[in-house]
């Protein structure tokens, strides 16, 4: 199945409106969707799945961001991860998995996961995807460069924003586009690392389509897709 990865080195920076597009841009064939919550390791203030979510590991009621919304539950060692695809919870209004399945996509499926069980649950929930018919897959989740190969791999971030995570920093330069998002004001005030810059980020405001730089990560992602799918078919 073709992959297409879209991350970002923390929240706010345009992660799921740029999933979104890529849903849309890619229309034509069967395309599945996954949010990734990795609920351990690096976490900010503002979705934190470190601590405040192990520290309610066996409560049920309570989802992978630390808040109970009695649709998921968080996980543990003792259950590493979940994968959410009823209907009811991936339509719930005002989610970000509610986004990607009005962009297009057939199936989406939430995992929620302990950084160490991500492959293993993004693998089962990608074959998921595949037996409701997806052809391509498009991932929310800057851990799933870690392990993938994707047929494209986006980062998006804005200038100036909050602390880069560490997995975007190492993964910045590599990805097929980068895209500085003019995202509106949101408080944050730390400059963009010097990884950013060198990627030679594309500029653009991915809440207008008619942006030149909008525009631009459009036809590239399509290009990127075609060229790669043609090449490995």
């Amino acid at each position: 199945m073709n992959i297409v990865i879209v991350g970002g080195p923390h929240s706010g920076v345009g992660k799921t409106l740029a999933s979104e597009i890529a849903i849309r841009s890619l229309a034509g064939r069967s395309i599945g969707a996954i949010k990734l919550t990795v609920a351990d390791g690096e976490r900010d203030p503002a979705h934190d799945h470190g601590a405040s979510a192990l520290a309610v590991a066996d409560a049920a009621g309570i989802c992978g961001r630390g808040a109970s919304c009695g649709v998921c539950e968080t996980v543990s060692s003792s259950l590493p991860s979940r994968l959410i695809s009823s209907e009811r919870a991936i339509r719930k209004p005002g989610t970000d998995t509610r986004r990607l399945a009005d962009a297009g996509a057939i199936a989406v499926i939430w995992i929620i996961t302990l950084r160490d069980a991500a492959p293993q649950a993004v693998a089962a929930a990608m074959e998921q995807l595949e037996r409701r018919g997806a052809e391509l897959t498009v991932i929310e989740g800057t851990t799933a460069l870690e392990w993938l190969t994707p047929e494209a791999s986006v980062m998006v971030a804005t200038d100036p924003g909050k602390r880069w995570k560490d997995v975007a920093l190492r993964h910045v330069r590599s990805c097929d586009v980068v895209l500085r998002n003019l995202a509106p004001e949101s408080g944050a005030c730390e400059p963009a690392p010097q990884q950013f810059w060198a990627a030679q980020p594309l500029v653009c405001n991915l809440g207008d389509p008619e942006h030149p730089g909008s525009r631009a990560y459009v036809e590239k992602l399509r290009a990127l897709v075609a060229a790669r799918s043609a090449k490995a078919g």
